[in-house]
């Protein structure tokens, strides 16, 4: 069962490591979501830097220039180590770059890649005996060049401190799975929303989160009566289940009931309009379903620790450093 919402408090160290002609595309799916994650925990749960193999400047494969955020020696210990590369890793795969990468292997406690990054760390031999995975163009190729490595057609792959993803769209979900194994389903459910913000479909987190059709048509029910909220049996039949089916459905990806889950879209919902400014928190809780003003006080300092005044015209952003 899925972690709802226990959150650490220790800070992640990040290093993403970028190659020439990488997929700038694969850069912003991984960072992105630490970076929402920080602005909606209000904190710094998250710190990256970035750097590059000889300290200069890359270029992505659509002509974007990415800067190093410090030189590599500089680099101290971290939790996780993320290489992007994308074009030309045959002769990216240099013994200098293995020799780095083994380097960098060393100062921290998870590595992992995206796109062709997995040539370059099976190269290193940093996936000798493990479980990986690559773009999917090169899966053949792949697996006959390393057959110390047990390639698998995934999305993404962990196995123990690696972590392998095969493009830059699964990016995304990755960092998203794991905000969510530091922070809960109930964060990653939020990222979700701000991303898709508007739109009417329902939240992309649940592909991330294991993915069910009926579980899917709740919450895009859920999503769309806010503000005059379903009853439970209402929602499980247009789910097409029973609801005690949905509610085990809920617990199993979620770790929460599908009544938490739908309190927290709803409580969700009231913030961002809180930080849009414009409405009275009075006006606030109507729009969210609570005809009691004090009650979605109540439910809001529970939920995020905090009343709803302290977030109102309230944007907060944190990144590297």
């Amino acid at each position: 069962m899925r972690n709802w919402s226990n959150s650490i408090a220790a800070t992640r160290q990040i290093t993403f490591l970028v190659f020439q002609e990488f997929s700038n595309h694969g850069l912003a799916n991984l960072m992105e979501p630490f970076r929402a994650a920080n602005s909606l925990l209000r904190r710094q749960a998250y710190r990256w830097q970035i750097i590059t193999p000889d300290d200069r400047p890359v270029t992505s494969s659509s002509g974007l220039p990415v800067m190093p955020t410090m030189p590599r020696k500089d680099l101290g210990r971290g939790d996780l180590l993320f290489v992007i590369s994308s074009y030309g890793q045959k002769e990216l795969a240099t013994p200098a770059n293995s020799a780095m990468l083994r380097s960098l292997a060393r100062q921290h406690r998870r590595v992992g890649s995206i796109d062709t990054g997995s040539w370059l760390l099976a190269q290193a031999g940093l996936l000798d005996g493990r479980r990986a995975t690559i773009h999917f163009d090169l899966s053949d190729s792949f697996a006959e060049r390393f057959p110390h490595v047990d390639v698998e057609r995934m999305r993404w792959v962990e196995d123990g401190d690696r972590i392998t993803c095969g493009g830059a769209t699964a990016g995304f979900d990755l960092s998203c799975e794991l905000i969510g194994q530091d922070h809960g389903a109930a964060l990653v459910l939020e990222i979700g929303q701000m991303f898709l913000s508007g739109m009417p479909s329902q939240p992309r987190t649940v592909s991330r989160l294991g993915g069910d059709r009926r579980v899917d048509r709740c919450l895009s029910e859920m999503s769309a009566n806010i503000e005059a909220p379903l009853p439970m049996p209402e929602l499980a039949r247009r789910a097409g289940c029973r609801q005690r089916d949905l509610e085990q459905r809920f617990r199993k990806l979620f770790g929460a009931s599908p009544q938490k889950v739908y309190r927290r879209l709803r409580l969700d919902a009231g913030k961002r309009m809180l930080q849009e400014g414009g409405l009275a928190v009075a006006e606030v809780a109507l729009r969210c379903g609570y005809a009691d003003a004090s009650a979605f006080a109540r439910a809001f300092r529970e939920e995020y620790g905090a009343p709803p005044r302290s977030f109102l015209d309230r944007g907060v952003g944190y990144g590297s450093g």
